[in-house]
């Protein structure tokens, strides 16, 4: 019979170990001096009513004005921060992320019967959408944009040719349309028919990186159209238009962009 007892109890410690190993048991006094230990669990919406845990379980209701001075002055504060903490944008908060370049293209084509010339300079307006699915409004978040190109004659180089960093909120079951620094690249192709001497020069848009922190400054959610743009958040947070960096935008090098690059 004692063996049979064994895995119910464990199963019921189970259930409660969460409880008794997070539950923060706080002491509070009345104005007559008579404490007891609880957990603080909610504060109602007029702010008169405190529900509490005790340790056996149980949960209690008490009038805030019961508590001495110093404990509804410690409760009070301890509910702010419970609602602060409502209206803060966590990891798990659904949000969704998308980004469109507005692209807007001039083209001067030039042919022959033996060569083609393709001139083409595009002009970019970057917008980010950010889709807040939740009931919550999340308040004073931080959006960092930055826009990648790829170097035509050096493949291994990639120039970042906006970046931008947004203060905004995130309403609730609302989105949130933000504007990047626009930019222009330009890029300059020969095609011959009869020989090998092909080549180009300038710069085509490759992808983008957003990354949102929250109020307290915690990275929650990221969106990138390369995954490997993630791999350096430093240099994603501190990077400056006009850059150039290798091919993983883990490095920068010590180059300059050419004037096929209009901020």
């Amino acid at each position: 019979m004692v063996k049979l007892l064994i895995a119910p109890v464990i199963f019921i410690f189970c259930l409660l170990l969460p409880h008794l190993v997070f539950a923060e048991f706080e002491t509070f006094t009345n104005e007559a001096g008579q404490s007891l230990e609880a957990e603080l669990l909610e504060l109602d919406k007029a702010g008169q009513v405190v529900t509490l845990r005790m340790r056996a379980g149980n949960k209690i209701e008490a009038r805030l004005d019961a508590f001495s001075i110093d404990d509804r002055k410690r409760i009070r504060k301890w509910w702010k921060g419970v609602q602060a903490d409502k209206l803060l944008l966590q990891p798990d908060s659904r949000i969704e992320i998308s980004a469109k370049m507005n692209r807007k293209s001039r083209d001067n084509a030039r042919y022959d019967w033996y060569y083609r010339v393709d001139d083409k300079t595009k002009s970019f307006f970057p917008e980010v959408l950010i889709r807040n699915d939740e009931l919550l409004t999340f308040k004073g978040n931080t959006i960092r944009v930055v826009i990648v190109a790829e170097d035509l004659e050096y493949k291994h180089q990639k120039l970042i040719v906006s970046a931008s960093t947004m203060k905004s909120d995130f309403l609730d079951r609302g989105d949130t349309i933000l504007e990047s620094d626009a930019f222009r690249l330009r890029v300059y192709e020969y095609d011959s028919d009869y020989s090998n001497y092909d080549y180009a020069y300038g710069y085509e848009y490759e992808g983008y990186i957003v990354v949102i922190k929250n109020s307290k400054g915690e990275i929650t959610h990221t969106r990138a159209s390369k995954t490997k743009y993630l791999s350096n958040m430093k240099m994603i947070m501190n990077c400056k238009a006009g850059e150039i960096y290798d091919e993983d935008l883990n490095h920068k090098l010590n180059a300059r962009p050419n004037s096929y690059f209009v901020q």
